[in-house]
């Protein structure tokens, strides 16, 4: 019969006196934790939801626990429903080259709600590849996604870029066409779950084909849509499950939707102003207030059109007018951004200045934002952080 062993160096230890260690073990670790991780999950999201969006994107950078908890999939979603609009605004600042001064295109992120009086210090967004190199034109935003044009030595290139987490993605180009030659728009189906690219010719185009091109972001076939032939005249708007341009089809001018679900167009009328085709640069088409508007820019005024009920002609209504001959403006071609929460509109100036108007005094201010020596560009964004992967179906 043979004799068992015991290894009296390291007595065997009774189940109880393994979970004690465990759960000892365990307690240590989580008292290491930051003290706003020992919280209660649903304490920690109320939390992160009161912070402002830019310190927000700093503070996944503070540790790998707060990282993964600002990177899951579901709270982030949850977050976005909750965001602020922010401005994304192109700035131009100038840095120092061996050979000389050089203008850098940056773009920076800035909260609205701020009270806009004196100097604005603004996140910097320099991380995405696409935003250090190359001539970017932002086209649109939605959902916390911009479609970019980079406008590289007299070619374009598509990209759908989240700015917060630093990803992008090429849009493939279509056969027959040059992205030069359309006017694009970016939207989402919540039905299917899908984004989608549209491209629409201009009037210019030498094909003088006036039908539509649609991709599903994530494919690499780009589909015509037959049947309603268009040509754009700016580039598209989303809202409400639908993308706009202002477009013409044959002798009549509208603003012309399409369905992101459908893919189907449907022409809706424009406000009672005159329009003018050999200036269509002065007419912007946008969202305000949840609502379609037409910024339409005239000799002696800037005016702001909204379409209150959706698709209904008699609903548009004139919200603002501005007149050029006040003293900040005499001289100076504006294009509104947006509405602020606080009623505010802010305004973009041909010189690359950024202004803030109050239309219940009449009032008007300069923004100064740090870093920025002028703006080339500016549009409302609502900052997500779910990744480009989460989102996109391939």
């Amino acid at each position: 019969m043979e004799k068992s062993e015991v290894c009296l160096s390291h007595p065997a230890k009774s189940i109880h006196g393994q979970a004690k260690q465990e759960e000892e073990e365990k307690e240590e670790k989580h008292d290491k934790k930051a003290y706003i991780l020992q919280l209660p999950d649903h304490i920690i999201v109320e939390i992160f939801c009161k912070i402002p969006t830019e310190t927000l994107i700093l503070c996944q950078c503070v540790c790998k626990d707060w990282h993964r908890f600002l990177s899951d999939i579901e709270f982030m979603r949850g977050l976005f429903s909750r965001t602020h609009t922010c401005l994304l605004v192109q700035g131009n600042p100038q840095i120092q080259c061996p050979w000389g001064w050089q203008i850098k295109h940056t773009h920076f992120l800035v909260g609205l709600k701020h009270k806009w009086n004196g100097n604005h210090v603004a996140l910097k967004l320099c991380r995405d590849p696409i935003f250090r190199t190359g001539d970017i034109h932002i086209v649109s935003s939605y959902n916390g996604l911009l479609l970019c044009e980079d406008r590289l030595m007299g070619s374009v290139s598509l990209y759908i870029s989240n700015p917060i987490t630093a990803e992008s993605l090429a849009i493939p180009k279509p056969s027959k066409i040059r992205f030069t030659n359309c006017y694009s728009g970016f939207g989402y189906s919540p039905i299917s779950d899908v984004y989608k690219v549209v491209l629409i010719n201009k009037p210019n185009n030498e094909s003088k084909e006036p039908g539509a091109r649609v991709l599903t972001v994530g494919c690499t076939t780009w589909r015509i849509i037959e049947g309603f032939e268009i040509f754009a005249l700016s580039y598209g708007t989303h809202h409400n499950g639908f993308i706009h341009w202002l477009g013409r089809r044959m002798d009549s001018l509208g603003i012309f939707a399409f369905d992101v679900e459908t893919e189907h167009f449907q022409q809706f009328p424009l406000p009672p102003c005159q329009f003018d085709m050999d200036n269509v640069p002065n007419y912007k088409l946008g969202v305000m207030k949840s609502c379609i508007s037409l910024t339409v820019h005239s000799l002696n005024s800037v005016t702001v059109w909204m379409m209150k009920e959706y698709g209904v002609k008699e609903s548009w209504t004139q919200e603002l007018e501005i007149c050029k001959n006040s003293g900040y403006c005499r001289s100076y071609y504006f294009k509104s951004v947006n509405f602020t929460e606080e009623g505010k509109v802010l305004m973009l100036g041909r010189d690359g200045c950024l202004g803030v108007y109050f239309p219940n005094t009449g009032g008007f201010a300069w923004i100064h934002i740090d870093g920025i020596s002028w703006n080339s560009g500016a549009l409302v964004h609502v900052p997500s952080f779910v990744s480009l992967k989460d989102v996109i179906r391939g």
